[in-house]
């Protein structure tokens, strides 16, 4: 969490020294596997990675290590995975790697649709917006309609935690 602060204040040899420290303790930390802790593992560090070089827009080292967390969250929890292939999509789409981002984003329209996360569904309208302007090109306006579909659906799961927005029904 220090390297994502330092990022966002664009402190590249700061970020490389807590980087590297993060990597260092993960060698120290103890696995646990109670159901409401997500441990801080090679997955979580590569998805820290992956956002911290996003931020300091080092957009290739970023796919690389979106990927990684994708790779090593396929068979653990689908909060967790779903939160990866989110940043992964976004990593596409600032490379403007349209393709790349609606391949991924179909992936992770099928992640776990009951799965019902107010932080995923947050994340999931950010990337909406992200995705907003490339609607012009038909694959990216296709998924878009098979995206509100999907987010309407986890809304539903959903319905007794967020109340409904004053403006109306959310998108």
């Amino acid at each position: 969490m220090q390297a994502r602060a330092l990022a966002a204040a664009a402190q590249r040899i700061p970020v490389v020294r807590a980087l590297e420290v993060a990597r260092r303790d993960l060698k120290g930390v103890a696995d646990t596997d109670h159901p409401w802790l997500s441990p801080f593992d090679a997955a979580a560090l590569a998805t820290e990675s992956a956002l911290i070089l996003r931020d300091l827009d080092q957009l290739d080292e970023a796919l690389a290590y979106a990927e990684q967390a994708v790779e090593l969250r396929e068979t653990g929890r689908a909060r967790s995975l779903a939160l990866s292939r989110i940043t992964l999509v976004d990593i596409h789409v600032r490379r403007r790697d349209m393709d790349a981002a609606v391949r991924v984003g179909h992936d992770l329209l099928s992640t776990s649709p009951t799965l019902g996360s107010i932080r995923v569904v947050q994340q999931l309208d950010v990337l909406r917006r992200l995705l907003e302007p490339h609607r012009a090109y038909r694959p990216v306006r296709e998924y878009l309609v098979r995206f509100d579909e999907a987010r309407r659906a986890r809304m539903l799961l959903l319905a007794d935690i967020i109340p409904p927005s004053p403006g109306g029904t959310p998108v």
